[in-house]
């Protein structure tokens, strides 16, 4: 997010577990429902009770009442919670995703094969017995923050959709693309810097030359699915489905291709590969490096071609899971929140041949 805050960190503090608070709290559903917009599905009993006891909670926070802020905090973490880990569940799209508590270090685990030598057996001889080895190396973590100011009042007043809805979904679209955005750049690094077999491709541009090549590789591994940002998986649109039968005659068209192309704007699949869009979200803080339009969150020139049913090299971890701390901003004074989330990702090492990566040139590649 952009920095207009700066916490003070003298003076910031973690938030407390009062143990008063959990995930599936009704005080929590009642909150989550209305900071969306929505009616909560509880009794008119528990509604009011519930938004009574906010109410109360903020009251006490604008009195300084740093036991009040944890829990109010507690609140919107359980209400933001879920629909971070629901994005970061789609790294199973790519790759494996596995939770892990504080007290344990994320462990990437690689495959390696030996002695797979099937021969013909003579009379009295021996043949050799194929092992699969496997080893386990850790991995660093990263630890991702964004924070908005709460403004208690606000919530004092009974207003839930306001501004602390719209920072609620600044801080989850932020640290949602900023953790995607990473584990794409690991995976881009260890891909291009891969020792021995490889399978990565740098083109001006998406071509079907490219494209046809990838695909003869990474279809040995199994059915392939390709995905990308909305930037390149369009131009598969320039080939696909069209046919030249010589270079004097007229492109023949299939007319299912060019209907679905009219009415999505993409093709879904391609030459037995299913072609998937990345959603990629607008940082709507910042601006590209022209200032003639809004930056994208994540790479724009990436095109991946994922083996489907195999052991993907990609592995995600989450460590714990988000965490609060409050603060004062040091110049307009303002309590402001920051949420914290730990994680790691990495690329098996030997592994890197089993992903497929086409980066097209006249975008920028990812960088830390």
């Amino acid at each position: 997010m952009s920095t207009i805050y700066e916490i003070n960190m003298s003076n910031a503090q973690a938030d407390v577990n009062t143990g008063r608070v959990k995930q599936n709290s009704k005080i929590v559903e009642v909150f989550s429902a209305l900071s969306a917009g929505k009616r909560p599905e509880v009794d008119d009993k528990t509604l009011d009770k519930s938004v009574a006891t906010i109410k109360e909670l903020s009251s006490k926070a604008i009195d300084g009442d740093n036991a009040a802020r944890s829990e109010i905090n507690s609140i919107i973490r359980f209400s933001i919670e879920p629909k971070l880990l629901e994005v970061v569940r789609l790294f199973d799209f790519m790759g494996t995703y596995r939770r892990i508590g504080y007290n344990e270090a994320p462990m990437m685990k690689t495959y390696g094969y030996e002695s797979i030598d099937s021969r013909f057996q003579a009379s009295s001889s021996d043949v050799p017995f194929a092992a699969v080895n496997w080893r386990e190396y850790p991995i660093g973590t990263q630890t991702i923050s964004a924070g908005f100011a709460v403004d208690y009042r606000e919530l004092q007043n009974g207003n839930f959709d306001g501004n602390i809805r719209e920072g609620m979904n600044q801080v989850q679209i932020d640290m949602q693309n900023k953790m995607t955005y990473y584990v794409m750049t690991v995976l881009y690094n260890a891909l291009k810097n891969a020792k021995g077999v490889k399978h990565f491709a740098e083109d001006n541009g998406i071509t079907k030359t490219a494209v046809d090549n990838m695909l003869k590789s990474m279809r040995r591994y199994g059915k392939v699915n390709i995905a990308g940002d909305y930037s390149v998986v369009s131009q598969f649109n320039d080939f696909a489905g069209f046919k030249r039968f010589s270079a004097d005659e007229i492109r023949y068209a299939n007319n299912i291709v060019a209907e679905e192309i009219r009415q999505t704007g993409l093709v879904s699949m391609y030459n037995g590969a299913f072609v998937t869009e990345l959603p990629n979200a607008i940082n709507w803080t910042q601006l590209n490096k022209d200032g003639t339009d809004y930056d994208l969150y994540m790479p724009q020139g990436l095109l991946f071609f994922l083996p489907r049913g195999s052991v993907s090299p990609l592995q995600v971890f989450l460590r714990g899971g988000l965490t609060t701390m409050t603060g004062d901003d040091i110049v307009t004074r303002q309590h402001l929140t920051r949420f914290d989330m730990e994680f790691g990702a990495g690329v098996a090492e030997g592994m890197e041949d089993q992903i497929g990566l086409i980066s097209d040139t006249n975008f920028d590649a990812p960088t830390f």
